[in-house]
């Protein structure tokens, strides 16, 4: 779908987690692999970006809490520092029953093999949750993820804004 003055572009995402029983390097080929399987359903659906920053492995990263506050600021950084990755999307519109089929059959599903439960658009909560994420921006997540170390792959994000 084109973008026009009547759509409004909608922006999702935030903090992604592995299963417990992937490696991060076996996270980060997943979800390359996933980024890939999603494309067609981008393009027809009326994706814009589709961000992927990727995280350096947590276990590498030195837990420091002297900048805790209590502020959503510093739990977001906690959080980060724990994730493996930082997924971002924009898109115009609401998908068809078509577009949301593909999504839960193959998107959804291809998910499940390298997300922790919590994590992700199928998310479930568990109760209490793992991982309580806070409601930021899309772009507050970007911001801070890239400040920590991620690594911006938008090679999707390219192709999607040169063929759109």
């Amino acid at each position: 779908m084109s973008a026009n003055e009547t759509a409004k572009l909608n922006s999702s995402g935030g903090p992604l987690f592995r299963r417990p029983d992937l490696s991060h390097e076996e996270f980060a080929a997943a979800w390359h692999r996933h980024g890939r399987l999603a494309l067609p359903w981008a393009l027809q659906f009326g994706v814009r970006e589709y961000i992927q920053i990727h995280m350096p492995d947590p276990e590498s990263l030195a837990t420091s809490t002297t900048d805790d506050d209590g502020t959503v600021e510093a739990k977001a950084r906690r959080i980060i520092m724990e994730a493996d990755g930082v997924a971002i999307m924009r898109r115009y519109g609401v998908p068809t029953e078509k577009g949301r089929l593909y999504f839960n059959n193959v998107i959804l599903k291809d998910e499940r093999t390298f997300l922790h439960d919590e994590s992700g658009a199928g998310a479930v909560k568990g109760d209490p949750p793992i991982y309580d994420v806070p409601e930021l921006h899309v772009d507050v997540w970007r911001e801070m993820a890239l400040k920590m170390g991620g690594i911006e792959h938008g090679e999707l994000c390219y192709l999607l804004n040169t063929l759109n």
